[in-house]
């Protein structure tokens, strides 16, 4: 009986490290699908959302955010299973629901599209922020992914002091979530193959 629960463990964490894998892989194709039906987008004059507000932009961009958005949250289940301190992993795990949110609810619904789009964003820097400094230091890949997840949540934090004055946040918003997501990536690999 053991060795089953052992077994499917280690099934649901490497399902979750694949999926920590797909993150960064769907986000970037769905975000770059959605600015080459989006000519007018500028990166210093809009946010990433912008392109969830209309046309075939939108369906990739929203689409994007849903299927990035489960991903994370299946990958956020994971990676309770793998951290000994499982605060940050719960609080990625709201993170996730938030960037769903993101795409159910474009800029057009702004009170919640706001609240949702705010939510993934501090939620995302916070749960790197407290996965940096309470991760398992004796383990030699988890310091240094430690290390790691605590340099990108300072870069997020950093990133909303350059929202003041900016017309357009897309350079911060993306200087936020896109290291977080290549962190998620990194981790799912030695999720996959562990």
């Amino acid at each position: 009986m053991r060795d089953k629960y052992k077994l499917r463990n280690t099934r649901i964490t490497k399902i979750a490290g694949i999926c920590g894998i797909l993150i960064p892989i769907v986000v970037f194709i769905f975000v770059g699908l959605a600015m080459t039906h989006s000519p007018w987008f500028e990166w210093t004059e809009h946010a990433l959302s912008d392109l969830g507000v209309n046309g075939l932009s939108a369906i990739f961009f929203n689409s994007g955010m849903v299927i990035a958005g489960i991903l994370a949250f299946i990958f956020s289940l994971g990676l309770m299973k793998v951290l000994t301190k499982k605060i940050g992993a719960y609080i990625l795990c709201l993170s996730s629901i938030a960037l769903i949110g993101i795409g159910l609810f474009p800029e057009t619904i702004f009170p919640i599209h706001f609240f949702t789009s705010a939510s993934f964003f501090i939620l995302l820097a916070i749960s790197l922020l407290i996965i940096g400094l309470t991760i398992n230091k004796q383990n030699k890949f988890e310091r240094k992914m430690g290390i790691l997840a605590s340099f990108f949540a300072i870069l997020a934090f950093s990133s909303a002091i350059l929202i003041i004055g900016l017309e357009g946040v897309a350079i911060p918003e993306s200087l936020s979530c896109f290291p977080a997501f290549i962190w998620i990536m990194i981790f799912g690999v030695k999720m996959t193959f562990m």
